[in-house]
């Protein structure tokens, strides 16, 4: 099966999570949908509800305006046409009989005491309160026929495009007036009734954006590594060359007659097969030591290290083996320099610091390594007058696959050195730090449990 590529991935997930906030947008759109036809269903309740509160009201005015104790419907007509209305209306509201009454009624009622809209105002804001529906509202007498105004409950009331309006209520049998429940910007409400959905809507948006950002990140990441890696494989397959080309020189050379019977260029044939040797030991176990270090297996092998003897080994291996003008100079600010750690771990990392120090510089290289004890720990510092390290890489710089230096091609790296001393620096409980300066060098401190 063909490996996906970090692009196509990330195409995929633009869909996915295009096709996620889309239904999360419909979902939304259609509980909202709902939730506002509910709430005009419930207007329509509140309305017929404060409407009939009102015509008891008024009933109740007009039993003591007439001193009755009861309100009585009042008596058929005789007139034919109203005798024949009043069949068309009782087939009408057959399944809603009590409608038919409170029209009845109100019909009846309304010639003494008429609608006030003010107090069926009063009223239905009392019973939208008890519900919890805190919203500006207005209340309509308007005609059915033509659905003009006839009359409002508020005089001075700001329309407004955003409003949920009940359905008309038919107040009077002739249908000629009806009423109507306007509610105003009740998105409040709305939303507060929307609270869990919308909620759990936003956490789950907000949970797939920073997937998908984290992803982007990682894809980016990755995509970062396999060129450092491709970069690193170049490299080390490059540099490995370097020593196995010396052996193979050095060795073809020693079988020459021509060297047979000379000495001094036998030794120094063999000395510079055993630098090339140690050379290609201490980067392949450097790779291995890292590759141990990800896996979890690495075990250090710890012994007392006197540091005094390590750096004058170190000095004399590279002012003998130096393509430049190299010069070292060592400080030792006690007597005894002293820590208990694995040797060869230990060794590669001052070796990679050196090497540095000299790759990274000009012809003319100078070293200063200063010893000191403080208190439970040994520091040591190395400080060279290298190029410098720009500010804006030292906090990448112990990064594994990171270089300061990407922009000089014809110095090569792996990427993979300063890594290696802060990881094994670590290992030793001990800690490392630069201080760098473009121009002018760099410093680093390494200090180690003594």
């Amino acid at each position: 099966m063909k490996k996906m590529s970090p692009k196509h991935i990330s195409y995929i997930a633009s869909v996915c999570l295009l096709l996620i906030m889309t239904t999360q947008a419909y979902l939304v759109y259609d509980y909202y949908q709902t939730t506002r036809a509910g709430l005009v269903r419930e207007s329509d309740a509140i309305l017929q509800e404060a409407f009939r509160k009102d015509l008891s009201i008024r009933g109740q005015a007009y039993k003591h305006s007439v001193g009755e104790d009861t309100l009585k419907t009042p008596p058929p007509s005789t007139n034919e046409n109203t005798a024949s209305t009043s069949i068309q209306l009782a087939k009408e509201y057959k399944d809603n009989l009590t409608t038919l009454l409170d029209l009845t009624i109100n019909n009846f009622i309304s010639k003494s005491i008429p609608l006030n809209l003010n107090k069926l105002d009063s009223i239905t804001g009392t019973i939208l309160a008890s519900r919890q529906i805190h919203s500006a509202y207005i209340i309509n007498l308007v005609n059915p026929t033509n659905k003009r105004v006839l009359q409002q409950s508020k005089k001075r009331f700001i329309s407004s495009i955003l409003v949920v309006p009940s359905k008309p209520l038919q107040i009077d049998l002739e249908n000629k007036k009806s009423l109507q429940l306007i509610l105003v910007n009740p998105f409040g409400v709305i939303i507060k009734r929307m609270g869990l959905l919308l909620l759990s809507s936003l956490v789950l948006s907000l949970i797939c954006l920073f997937a998908f950002r984290f992803l982007l990140i990682t894809l980016a990441r990755q995509k970062k590594l396999m060129a450092f890696k491709n970069e690193f494989l170049g490299t080390i397959a490059h540099e490995l060359k370097r020593p196995v080309a010396s052996l193979t020189v050095n060795l073809d050379c020693l079988t020459m007659p021509a060297f047979a019977d000379d000495k001094a260029k036998r030794e120094l044939l063999v000395s510079k097969s055993m630098n090339a040797t140690t050379e290609l030991n201490d980067t392949i176990r450097m790779i291995v030591a890292l590759a141990k270090v990800e896996e979890g297996l690495l075990i250090l092998d710890k012994q007392q290290i006197d540091l005094r003897q390590l750096f004058e080994e170190l000095k004399t291996r590279f002012v003998n083996n130096a393509y430049k003008g190299v010069v070292i100079q060592t400080a030792y600010e006690a007597e005894e320099l002293m820590v208990i750690a694995d040797i060869q771990l230990l060794s590669q990392c001052f070796a990679n610091l050196i090497d540095n120090a000299i790759k990274y510089s000009n012809s003319e290289v100078q070293i200063n390594i200063t010893l000191r004890k403080e208190a439970n720990r040994i520091a040591i510092w190395i400080k060279d007058n290298g190029f410098g390290i720009s500010p804006e890489k030292l906090p990448s710089i112990f990064e594994k696959y990171s270089r300061a230096h990407t922009d000089n091609a014809k110095i090569n790296g792996y990427g993979i050195g300063l890594n290696y001393v802060k990881t094994i620096v670590e290992k030793h409980k001990g800690e490392v730090s630069v201080q760098s300066e473009v121009g002018v060098g760099s410093e680093f401190v390494v200090k180690l449990v003594s």
